[in-house]
């Protein structure tokens, strides 16, 4: 279907005339070879959707006079949705942000579409917020909490939404606390007190619980149903954990209710089975497991994903994740990566990219110990 899709647009030379019809197959196109582990290519379609939008003039208020209330909103939820998907992709694999929205131009008005759009105009609030703090400019310690403060504001439960959306906007929410707190690490003095919210470097470990404490009411389904940008957030959440371990050792149990230890494993095991996964993660999966002597991470389970959960009829637990995850690590010297990643920059990058704060963590670990 892509081949044919491709063709089409080549017959019908889409370039020399952006259309909002062209702009929304470069979206879904990036989204389909995404989900096929073709990231580079999956990024240049992005960066296609993105200026054919600036062509067709989305992010300048001009554009929307004349618009019926109807097709303004359909145009800023598109402008939108590349805004929040630029984001996470940039951030997800360090690279630059193109799109920005500007203060002047309408609002999106959720009350057209209730159960449609409700969740869609929250995790826009979201981003809009999580701009403020990955910008280049300088925090200071307060700033960063006050920032951290209004994106926990946001609510992420409403009556218009379903069990997909809530997991999306739960678990992004968490994992933009996470990159708030990978920020603090740069520019701002950090210790080792697990009271000191985001200077803290136990800081992950709370947010963690929190993580781990949201996705108690969504299945396995749920989560694999948003696919790799889903991925790669738990999997940042399984990185960060393995480095603060490292630096601080001697933490498990003694200020926290579930151990990082149990985090790590459970959302370890999580991964390790997430259907269509990214099989290029595997050996850095390994490679952090046993940083911090979890080479075969097999445990009881700690949290039921799947309880109380009413999208899925399946019994996968986290138990099972947990079982399999441990059968994946056994084999994982033999697995090899997908040959859809082959051709492209290797995970290795985003394992490379995740560095930098962790030997700023290093000296104060060992000025604290």
């Amino acid at each position: 279907m892509i081949s044919e899709i491709e063709d089409l647009r080549r017959i019908h030379e889409y370039r020399e005339q952006p259309s909002l019809d062209a702009l929304s197959t470069s979206f879904f196109l990036h989204i389909a070879y995404l989900h096929l582990g073709r990231r580079t290519i999956s990024t240049l379609l992005l960066r296609e959707a993105i200026s054919l939008a600036h062509m067709l003039d989305l992010h300048q208020l001009g554009h929307y006079a004349g618009l019926s209330c109807w097709e303004a909103q359909d145009h800023l939820r598109k402008l939108w949705l590349l805004f929040i998907t630029e984001r996470a992709h940039a951030t997800q694999y360090d690279l630059p942000c193109i799109v920005t929205i500007s203060p002047t131009l309408p609002a999106l008005d959720d009350t057209l579409q209730p159960f449609t759009l409700a969740a869609f105009v929250l995790l826009c609030e979201m981003f809009r917020r999580f701009q403020e703090v990955s910008s280049d400019k300088r925090h200071t310690a307060q700033s960063l909490m006050s920032l951290h403060n209004q994106l926990q504001q946001v609510p992420i439960l409403t009556r218009y939404c379903n069990d997909l959306q809530r997991a999306d906007l739960s678990i992004t929410q968490q994992w933009m606390r996470l990159m708030f707190w990978k920020l603090a690490v740069t520019q701002v003095s950090m210790t080792a007190g697990p009271s000191d919210g985001i200077q803290s470097m136990l800081f992950p470990v709370q947010i963690a619980g929190d993580l781990l404490s949201s996705m108690s009411v969504f299945s396995i389904d749920t989560l694999e149903a948003h696919g790799p940008g889903m991925e790669l957030k738990l999997f940042e959440f399984v990185n960060t954990l393995a480095n603060v371990m490292v630096c601080v050792p001697h933490q498990e149990n003694r200020k926290f209710e579930l151990g990082p230890h149990n985090m790590l494993v459970h959302l370890a095991g999580i991964l390790g089975n997430f259907r269509g996964g990214n099989n290029a993660l595997l050996p850095i999966l390994q490679s952090r497991m046993a940083d911090v002597g979890l080479s075969v991470p097999a445990a009881p389970r700690f949290i039921d994903v799947t309880h109380g959960s009413a999208d899925s009829g399946r019994t996968r637990s986290s138990t099972e994740s947990d079982e399999t995850l441990g059968t994946h690590i056994d084999g994982m010297n033999t697995l090899t990566p997908s040959h859809l990643w082959a051709p492209e920059q290797s995970d290795d990058h985003y394992a490379a990219t995740d560095t930098g704060y962790f030997d700023t963590l290093l000296p104060i670990a060992r000025d604290s110990a």
